[in-house]
């Protein structure tokens, strides 16, 4: 669970009442300016979570093109003017590699920054409006119990 909170003060009595009803520190995170971090929690930078599955899909891609290039060379035993056969096969297997290099870096960075990232990017959002972070991490009755305490004190959306 994650509640936003419009400051310091409110953020930090909500800890507290929290705590008060005997929901353990350990379960606790308190994200904003002066506490934790947004990487400390797991809230990883959006760019980095892209780059890192642009990266995975740039390399899964590349090596299944560059073979399905190689079978297609194979199977329909393909000429291009002026080159000998092992010249052909080079030519087209680096050429299906390149594109589908390009093609996996484009998904994996959509992939990362859409689906990976979502969570993360309206959370630091959040932190950059000088909002702050209430995490609860638990089963989901701690989580429902610590939702139904907190809801007076979350900022609702507009």
């Amino acid at each position: 669970m994650i509640a936003v909170l419009p400051d310091e003060s409110s953020a930090f009595e909500a800890y507290r009442l929290l705590q008060c009803h005997g929901i353990s520190p350990e379960h606790l995170a308190l994200v904003g300016k002066g506490y934790s971090s947004p990487d400390s929690v797991g809230l990883f930078n959006p760019t980095f979570t892209a780059w890192r599955y642009a990266k995975r899909g740039m390399f899964w891609v590349g090596v299944i093109s560059t073979v399905m290039g190689i079978i297609l060379y194979l199977i329909f035993n393909i000429k291009l003017p002026n080159l000998e056969w092992h010249q052909a096969l080079l030519t087209i297997a680096s050429t299906s590699g390149l594109i589908g290099i390009f093609i996996g870096g484009v998904i994996g960075t959509l992939y990362g920054w859409f689906f990976k990232s979502s969570l993360s990017i309206s959370c630091r959002s959040c932190l950059e409006r000088g909002q702050y972070l209430l995490m609860l991490e638990g089963s989901e009755t701690l989580t429902r119990r610590g939702r139904e305490i907190l809801d007076d004190y979350t900022v609702k959306p507009h």
